[in-house]
């Protein structure tokens, strides 16, 4: 059965030649031209991805990806933003909503359905280790190279899941989670936001999740995803400066 993909735009013409592209793929493709539309279809047809324009009429992208992540039937749906706008502060805008990628319009066909097959992988791989789909009380474990701690703080988050993180690699780490939000961290030596600046670098290694209760002092205060979005960008300044 094929892969249902959702795109949400107002620009008719770019609605026809994404819907071609991805059909061409093997993909079942329905289209809305705003974000109410796109919430309507997404809780009707319950899509495996979504693809959406930032910048629409009535309902823009950023309010859409909000409504998608709070107030459907699919709130882990992959999400990605398509945008012609080259803007940093619209990006983050978009992160912060709970988008997986941010592409620039026009985008390359090879490289938009690289990126859907990734999401769409990756969704399933969080499926089979968390097939409750946030509602069932379960753990699960895996390794780093296949689930990044980014992803897994997002899964997490998103499903409000209490509980504690394990990381096993160069460190041993913990991270203590409650209702979804990060309240503790520990890696090596480092406590708190400066040990999640530290464990997101990590590629190699293992994790284990467990949904118990663990009382701590906690030492992270802030908000969970503006704390993920700092950690990344000290990553890519790390990154760019090697």
């Amino acid at each position: 059965m094929p892969k249902k993909i959702l795109i949400v735009d107002d620009n008719p013409h770019v609605l026809k030649l994404l819907k071609i592209s991805l059909e061409r793929a093997g993909y079942e493709v329905f289209t809305a031209e705003n974000g109410d539309e796109g919430l309507e279809f997404a809780n009707r047809i319950q899509p495996d991805l979504i693809i959406s324009d930032v910048m629409m009429p009535q309902t823009d992208g950023i309010e859409f990806c909000w409504m998608i992540r709070e107030n459907s039937s699919i709130p882990m749906v992959p999400f990605i933003f398509l945008t012609s706008l080259d803007d940093r502060e619209m990006e983050i805008r978009g992160f912060r909503a709970g988008a997986d990628e941010y592409l620039i319009k026009p985008v390359d066909r090879k490289v938009l359905l690289e990126k859907v097959e990734a999401l769409i992988q990756r969704a399933n791989r969080v499926k089979s280790m968390d097939s409750g789909g946030g509602v069932a009380i379960k753990g699960f474990e895996g390794n780093l190279e296949d689930l990044s701690l980014v992803e897994l703080i997002q899964l997490l988050n998103l499903n409000k899941r209490s509980g504690r993180l394990e990381i096993m690699s160069e460190e041993t780490g913990k991270v203590i989670f409650k209702d979804g939000n990060m309240i503790f961290a520990r890696y090596g030596n480092a406590r708190g936001e400066e040990a999640i600046n530290a464990m997101v670098q990590i590629k190699k290694g293992s994790f284990k999740f467990e949904p118990t209760t663990e009382e701590v002092e906690p030492n992270i205060q802030g908000s969970t995803m503006n704390i993920l979005l700092e950690a990344c960008r000290l990553m890519d300044e790390a990154n760019f400066k090697e």
